[in-house]
């Protein structure tokens, strides 16, 4: 399992902030909030956050996490973008790392 190889982020104003990273699963797992078991591979994550106001420093708190995934069949040559929650992918990727090697 890699996690967050690559990170580009993007700040929109200073309110916002979008990061898109790569997260790489070596086995079939899933994710609450998705119907279905996904294939080990390369997958997309992107984070959206907004900046905390009133503070002394630069502080952001994660709005979204989305996950880009294969559609399901019939339509599995096109890409949906899925929200999902930071600890559900935390999860998935820990039970990812302790699963037993091939």
């Amino acid at each position: 399992m890699e996690s967050t190889r690559s990170c580009s982020r993007r700040t929109f104003g200073h309110e916002h902030t979008l990061a898109a990273g790569t997260i790489t699963f070596k086995h079939f797992f899933r994710i609450k909030g998705i119907d279905r078991v996904l294939p080990p591979g390369a997958y997309e994550v992107i984070t959206d956050e907004e900046m905390i106001e009133g503070l002394s420093f630069a502080a952001f708190r994660r709005v979204a996490t989305l996950i880009m995934v294969r559609a399901a069949p019939p339509r599995s040559s096109t890409m949906e973008m899925i929200s999902i929650g930071s600890v559900d992918l935390a999860d998935a990727q820990r039970i990812d790392a302790s699963a037993p090697r091939d």
